[in-house]
Parts: C-alpha cells; structure tokens; sequence
C-alpha cells in the first residue's frame, strides 16, 4: 500500500496540535474478556463514559451476558437508552458480538481463550464472524494494551475529509496506515483525540490543517 509522506505529515502535525497542552488520559480497562466485549460495542456508539454507565445499568438488570445475549434489543434499549444516542445500534452489536463467541465456543465462559495469552485472544478476535472492527481493535488497545486504533465510521470520514489518507484507500487500509503514524505507547491518546475532533460541529482540524496561502506581492 503506498503512503505519501504528506499524508504521514498532516497526521502528525493534526496530533501534535490535538494533543498539546492536554493531560495524558488513563486508559480505561477490564479484566474480564466478555465485559470487554461487550464495553467495546457500547463504546462504537458512545463516549466512555456513557458506555461505563451503560454498562453499570445492563449488570444491574440482566442476569449475566448470557440473559445479555438473548435478550430483546427493546429491553436492552429501555435499560440503556438514556445513556447512549444510538441505543438500538450499541445493543443490537452487543448481542451480535455475544452470540459471535456463544457459536463458536458454546458457551460465555472464556477462560480456556484467556488462557491462551494476548497472541491467542488476538487470533480468537481475528476469527469471530459478526464482531464489527472497532470492536476488535477497541478489545485489542484496551483489554491486551496492544498497537490497535479503533476506528469509528466518522473516524474514517474526518480522514478523508481533511486529507489524512487516500481517498481511495479501503477501511483496513486506512486502518493499517494511522496506526503506522504513533506509537503504541501513544495508541489510546490519539484515538481519544482525533474521535473527539471528528464528532465536533467545527473540528479543530479545519484551522489545524488549513494551508498557507503565500502573499505574492505585485511587481513594481
């Protein structure tokens, strides 16, 4: 895949203004693998935060994952409604993602895939048919610390409206190319910022980015 170094340089110069003067911010995790699942398609749709009180609200009404997973996508709206604009989205993905693992392994309980260390839930994820990208990679930074950046749709759309990527460029490659522009260490910090600007009225990247119009001064 080609990436012209502009690309690479707006990237950089969009993150370095994005970032400055901001604190760097914690990175919220979970030490159960489903819990974690089930956060990352809360999160597609929503802030953290609102995901984190969602998900408080879907543990106090259902059972467990499992009455999570079967559940009407009505009920789980009426639960989480409040906290999430896109409800019957976060939900139905929920579901979707539950009954991803239940086919394949039979059941919610996981510690036979946990077992298998961050290389072996990394493939596990690669594998589960109906878990959406941001899910996957969302899992991937958060639960196993990995190098992954979770792209939302708006996401994609801010990249190429502001000349990021390619405009030709698919999602996996567009996905392959930003998370070759920071670190690991600086994965969760620049995915926090860039999806904050892109879901802005007025994105700070407009002015971030805005080029340099050269005076040319008249002949005498």
């Amino acid at each position: 895949m080609k990436k012209p170094p502009q690309y690479s340089q707006r990237v950089k110069k969009l993150y370095a203004a994005l970032k400055k003067g901001t604190e760097k911010p914690k990175k919220i995790t979970s030490e159960d693998f489903i819990e974690a699942l089930v956060y990352a398609s809360l999160c597609q749709e929503c802030t953290e935060t609102a995901a984190k009180s969602a998900l408080k609200k879907i543990e106090s009404h259902f059972v467990d994952f499992n009455d999570l997973r079967v559940a009407r996508i009505e009920e789980i709206v009426g639960v989480i409604g409040s906290e999430v604009s896109n409800a019957d989205k976060a939900a139905a993905r929920a579901t979707a993602t539950l009954n991803a693992v239940f086919q394949k392994y039979d059941s919610l309980v996981t510690e036979n895939i946990v077992s298998t260390g961050k290389k072996g839930i990394k493939e596990v994820l690669d594998k589960l048919t109906g878990v959406s990208d941001f899910v996957r990679n969302f899992v991937c930074l958060t639960f196993l610390n990995g190098h992954n950046i979770p792209l939302t749709d708006k996401m994609i759309e801010y990249f190429k409206t502001y000349n990021l990527v390619d405009p030709q460029w698919d999602n996996a490659q567009i996905a392959s190319f930003i998370e070759k522009q920071v670190s690991a260490s600086e994965a969760y910090t620049f995915y926090l910022a860039i999806r904050h600007d892109s879901e802005l009225a007025n994105p700070k990247a407009a002015q971030i980015l805005a080029e340099d119009k050269k005076v040319t001064k008249p002949k005498a």
